[in-house]
């Protein structure tokens, strides 16, 4: 199946042409807007050029040539859209790398690609990376350089800035007008690392027609103009953001806002008021729970009120969705909701919200449904980073509820014998970097295979069940379970484990001790009777124990890929019950129907 709409016509060919295009059209129009000393600053898109230019040539300076990799560790903030602009201007290639990674991963990925520059957000993170055994050469702090700043920092943001204001009054732009020439639309721009299968990240060489193609073919998809507000606050490591959030609102001209942080993106919504965002999951049940709080805690008639209202929506949209249109009454009845209940909830968004947009993990239809039944459009979409990322999306007035929507322009789906998902298109990656096995064993016949079930109803895909073992967090986290039960198997007291958490808030685990050395222990642990494995695993001292065995394990991990619960049991996985492969791999949907009572139970609360 093939998407649609006519296809979006690329007017440029690379990143930085359609950059410096749109600088050039726009001028003193507003581009950016940031919080600064307690309000938000606006920078035009003049401005915008300006630095990008000046921290290009301060690149040209520092002798980064073009094809070389350069990391980006940062929260949102303009000086991140910046540095990635000015580094792809130059020819170089951005490695992004998420601000909260800890030192294990951030390692990794600048070992992996011979990265010797990096741009740095915070001191702390600067220090992480003077130590990293990786070959970095020089770390650029996005802030001003404190006292305690590591030796390997050569220049803060604006001493490099500074640099290359020389280099623009000694050479103009010629040189770097020379290197966005020599740019074709078929270099790689950026390496995003995402965890493969076996835990391991893989690089994804994306090029500039990779990106510029997926962009364009959203903004074929749903509308975005010039005057629109775009609230960014899901991380720009992320290739979601990166693209939808990031690139293609450039090439629309609309204006970028930068929340302040993750913590007050409510009140940053208030500000800003803005016209559309895009968000995970986690971020979507947040704010129904939110709204659900208050109408619980509401009187009764308030509550009765709004459910009547809620439930005058769903009338009209099912009316819509089946062709019909709404008699005069439900109008009335509707006008009525909308003064007295959902423009209340529509006033904590902004005011002037258009539409939402969800991606990174799929989306609870309930969740769904009940925004549409308020009057407020979710597109919910599906994609990977190999695709660039985005894959399908719903539209606006086609909104299929359960569905991750129609494909992109341009973009052809099929359904593989055994179910999986197979994609086509200008947006395929270029490959895994230094990975030509993996990137042969995704990418057949010029499908990309992405190791997800889905079927196709009426053109609309629906995601039925990951075939990769990935675990995606409600808030849009790649997990690689087996890294995880890996790293804390090694304690000699664990002997097996699998994770739990896909589309969940946090992870848990079940657990298994190894009852017989678990027993030289129990003395310490304040239980002095011999009891069997059944009873062991019921006790709460044995759950203490093992968490703080599981936290000290995980201490370096993000955040996201901690165990937050886990249920301790007594018997073993074998081969025998079939919850073994015969290579003694655990089988995940085996074990997970057989202890799913008990693993829901730990999301209750």
């Amino acid at each position: 199946m093939k998407g649609g709409e006519a296809e979006f016509m690329r007017e440029y060919d690379t990143i930085p042409h359609m950059f410096f295009s749109q600088v050039q059209r726009y001028g003193d129009r507003t581009a950016l807007l940031h919080k600064k000393g307690g309000s938000y600053q606006s920078i035009t898109w003049n401005e915008f050029g300006h630095m990008v230019r000046e921290v290009a040539c301060g690149l040209i300076e520092l002798g980064v040539k073009a094809g070389d990799h350069i990391g980006l560790m940062s929260y949102n903030r303009p000086e991140w859209a910046i540095a990635d602009l000015a580094i792809m201007s130059v020819g170089a290639i951005t490695v992004p790398i998420y601000h909260t990674s800890s030192t294990v991963r951030t390692n990794f990925i600048l070992d992996k690609t011979k990265a010797d520059l990096a741009f740095v957000a915070r001191s702390e993170k600067a220090e992480m990376l003077s130590t990293c055994k990786a070959p970095v050469q020089s770390i650029i702090s996005l802030d001003p350089k404190g006292a305690d700043s590591p030796g390997i920092c050569g220049y803060d943001y604006p001493e490099l800035r500074d640099l290359g204001a020389k280099h623009l009054q000694k050479f103009a732009d010629n040189q770097l007008v020379t290197r966005m020439r020599q740019l074709q639309a078929n270099n790689c721009a950026t390496i995003i690392f995402t965890s493969g299968t076996t835990g391991e990240p893989k690089g994804v060489m994306l090029s500039h027609k990779n990106i510029l193609e997926n962009a364009g073919a959203g903004l074929a998809s749903a509308p975005v103009d010039d005057d629109d507000i775009y609230l960014s606050f899901l991380p720009l490591s992320h290739a979601f953001e990166r693209t939808v959030g990031h690139f293609l609102m450039l090439m629309a001209g609309a204006t970028i806002a930068y929340a302040a942080s993750m913590r007050t993106v409510a009140d940053n919504i208030l500000e800003v008021r803005p016209t559309i965002m895009l968000g995970v999951p986690r971020f979507y049940e947040k704010l129904y729970a939110g709204v659900m709080e208050k109408i619980h805690s509401a009187p009764a008639t308030r509550q009765a009120f709004f459910h009547w209202g809620i439930s005058k929506g769903h009338q009209k949209r099912i009316q819509v969705e089946q062709g019909q249109k709404p008699g005069w009454d439900l109008r009335l009845q509707l006008w009525i909701a909308e003064c007295l209940i959902f423009s209340k909830l529509k006033k904590r968004l902004g005011g002037r919200l258009k539409y939402f947009v969800s991606g990174g993990a799929p989306l609870t239809r309930e969740i769904v449904e009940f925004f549409l039944d308020a009057g407020i459009d979710i597109l919910e979409g599906y994609g990977l980073t190999e695709f660039s990322p985005v894959i399908s999306v719903n539209r606006l007035g086609k909104i299929r509820p359960g569905t991750v929507g129609l494909p992109f322009p341009g973009v052809e789906v099929k359904i593989a014998d055994d179910g999986e998902i197979a994609v086509r298109g200008p947006s395929i990656m270029l490959g895994y970097y230094q990975d030509e096995k993996a990137t042969t064993d995704v990418i057949r016949d010029g499908w990309l295979h992405t190791g997800d079930m889905g079927e196709l109803e009426n053109g609309y895909l629906r995601i039925v069940d990951r075939k990769k073992d990935i675990i995606i967090t409600s808030g849009g986290k790649n997990i690689p379970p087996q890294f995880v039960e890996n790293l804390v198997e090694t304690d000699e007291f664990i002997a097996q484990i699998m994770l739990y958490g896909d589309r969940k808030k946090f992870v848990s685990a079940l657990v298994i001790p190894d009852y017989k050395h678990l027993a030289t222990e129990l003395p310490k642990i304040r239980i002095q009777e011999d009891l069997s494995p059944e009873k062991l695993a019921a006790k709460y001292e044995i759950y203490d124990f093992l968490m703080e065995r599981i936290n000290e394990k995980t201490k370096d991990l993000p955040e996201y890929e901690k165990i937050k619960k886990i249920v301790v049991l007594s018997d073993p996985f074998t081969e025998e019950k079939g919850e073994l492969t015969p290579t003694m791999k655990i089988r995940r949907k085996k074990i997970t129907e057989k202890y799913i009572d008990r693993l829901e139970a730990l999301y209750e609360d």
